[in-house]
């Protein structure tokens, strides 16, 4: 009997085509919520799970005895109960090198949308102003400009790469979990991120949610920033508490901000982020280029045959 794939989505067909190539079963879920999700993991049976952001549960694993791999299609793991799936010695794979440069460049998009004052501008532009160029302030080049990383790992170096060697710009990083003898670009490590915050005129979130990350970035965080300073965000939403950020943004405490992840996903569409001509927006998109996508889905896909295999694993998420 074939071993079988269940997927949370729809993929990529890249990552289908490993699969059928290793006589893997693919299964594309038709419901979209843990209940369905359980229905038809006890109707099917997989050996593998591969999701996205859908959240794989405890009683997900449960459902399928025979369960032998979760992969992800991306970076971040924390929509996948690991500690779990280790306890039942479910190995975890992922794609760590997929969508990292998809990501920074993303940030690098929302950044320069925020110097630019891209959404006010856009707005006036097309009510019938063309003239808005002459009543414009706060707008920003980035020469000589400092970007701060709060958390300095791929994502946040491939990044610093881009602002300095692309931009000009002066990078500062904290993180207290990262080697500076590692660092292929001159990023300032710091050992507080008040001095960070305080001398950076772009403060960029590069921080998974985990329980010490979760509502880490508060009104005390948005109170050291400099008042024309921006904030990005295409990490996680719940590291930021998400009230004091748009109290900042509506007390112009901070300029801008450029976000691509919420408190909330989906978001819920009375947010005032929404309606403030001082937040850049895009619906968690920064993983999703063409090149990006193929990536992950051929590397969480690869995981699984892995795993299935027996094969020596590329990238494992947890030990077991």
């Amino acid at each position: 009997m074939k071993y079988k794939a269940y997927f949370t989505k729809e993929m990529d067909i890249s990552g289908k085509q490993i699969l059928w190539d290793n006589d893997v079963e693919v299964i594309v879920a038709k419901g979209h919520s843990e209940e369905a999700y359980i229905q038809e993991i006890i109707e099917h049976q997989p050996d593998a799970i591969l999701c996205r952001t859908e959240t794989v549960t405890a009683k997900m694993m449960d459902a399928c005895p025979g369960l032998k791999v979760v992969a992800k299609h991306g970076v971040g793991i924390d929509n996948i109960d690991v500690a779990y799936a280790t306890k039942k010695g479910i190995q975890v794979v992922y794609a760590p090198l997929g969508n990292s440069n998809s990501v920074a460049e993303h940030a690098m998009f929302l950044l320069l949308g925020c110097a630019r004052r891209y959404m006010h501008v856009d707005k006036i532009f097309r009510d019938g102003n063309f003239d808005v160029r002459y009543t414009l302030h706060d707008t920003f080049e980035l020469e000589g400009m400092t970007l701060g990383l709060i958390g300095c790992g791929r994502i946040g170096q491939i990044l610093a790469a881009k602002a300095i060697n692309g931009f000009g710009m002066k990078v500062l990083g904290y993180d207290p979990f990262a080697n500076p003898d590692n660092f292929k670009v001159p990023i300032e490590l710091l050992a507080s991120r008040d001095e960070l915050l305080e001398r950076s005129d772009f403060v960029s979130l590069h921080l998974p949610s985990t329980p010490e990350t979760v509502g880490s970035f508060d009104a005390a965080a948005f109170a050291k920033m400099k008042p024309k300073a921006s904030f990005i965000n295409v990490s996680r939403g719940d590291v930021v508490v998400e009230k004091d950020m748009i109290e900042a943004l509506q007390n112009g405490r901070i300029v801008a901000a450029g976000l691509d992840v919420f408190a909330k996903e989906p978001i819920d569409y009375s947010n005032p982020l929404l309606t403030m001509p001082n937040a850049m927006l895009t619906p968690h998109t920064a993983a999703t280029t063409e090149q990006a996508v193929v990536r992950c889905c051929t590397t969480a896909a690869q995981g699984i045959v892995e795993v299935l295999f027996g094969r020596t694993l590329t990238f494992p998420a947890n030990k077991i």
